[in-house]
């Protein structure tokens, strides 16, 4: 990364972190409305661009809402979000992948649940979704796989169309957070969880078992897909092991 681009990531960092606290030290709650952007910026201290593109950040992970005409309202807050953008520069490879095994700990409780009963209701539309996004990003993937510039990682897109089928907003909106997060921490360092031929082999054997309506089948699959991404995260974190004992204990627990 040039300096240049550097600098304005930095710029855009410290936005975030200021927006952050601002709704820290004003104890908003969800729901609660944002100063408009021309008060900010002169709150702040920051350009109107990097105000909207420190918004546009916290939109993406469900922070704050944008209601056109409307404002700037918060959407989901609390301490740990807090901490985790606050930090954002003290971050490290370790760090992130250890975000990442969280992540995956709470896809596990979601998707496998939703494989099950999507299997039973799924329609042929929905099958015929599942089949061109797979083909599109797997194409995507083997085309970019000989670059080492993870321009825009893969994120669990698949995954959130099975869930969005269930038809539940709550379930859909909390995996749409997580869905932002995980393609935000493996840009951050460049990385994917499995390789391209991995991941479609995975993914063609949740489609089969949600075309064959077998729930069980589904979620087995499911479940077989995240059990091979926690084990190549315990791998990354193996081979980066200026980790602590505790850490290190996450790739001891995984079956």
């Amino acid at each position: 990364m040039s300096a240049s681009n550097r600098e304005k990531v930095l710029v855009n960092e410290i936005a975030v972190q200021k927006l952050l606290r601002l709704i820290k030290e004003e104890k908003l709650q969800p729901g609660d409305k944002l100063p408009p952007e021309r008060t900010l910026c002169q709150q702040l201290k920051i350009s109107r661009t990097s105000l909207r593109e420190a918004l546009h950040n916290l939109k993406t992970n469900g922070i704050v809402r944008i209601r056109q005409g409307s404002g700037i309202y918060v959407d989901i807050f609390d301490e740990s979000i807090y901490n985790r953008y606050g930090t954002l520069d003290k971050r490290n490879y370790k760090d992130i992948l250890a975000a990442v095994h969280h992540m995956l700990e709470a896809r596990t409780m979601i998707e496998p649940y939703c494989a099950r009963q999507v299997a039973i209701t799924i329609t042929p539309e929905q099958l015929s979704q599942l089949w061109e996004h797979e083909m599109e990003e797997y194409r995507r993937l083997i085309y970019r796989n000989g670059s080492n510039d993870v321009v825009n990682p893969p994120g669990i897109d698949f995954e959130q169309s099975i869930i969005n089928f269930l038809g539940n907003p709550i379930i859909s909106s909390l995996h749409n957070r997580l869905n932002s997060s995980w393609k935000s921490y493996l840009k951050e360092i460049n990385a994917v969880v499995l390789s391209p031929n991995h991941r479609h082999k995975q993914h063609l054997a949740i489609i089969n078992a949600l075309e064959e309506h077998d729930p069980t089948r589904a979620e087995k699959a499911m479940r077989h897909h995240l059990n091979k991404s926690k084990e190549s995260i315990c791998m990354l974190i193996e081979q980066h092991k200026n980790i602590s004992h505790e850490n290190s204990s996450y790739c001891t627990t995984i079956e």
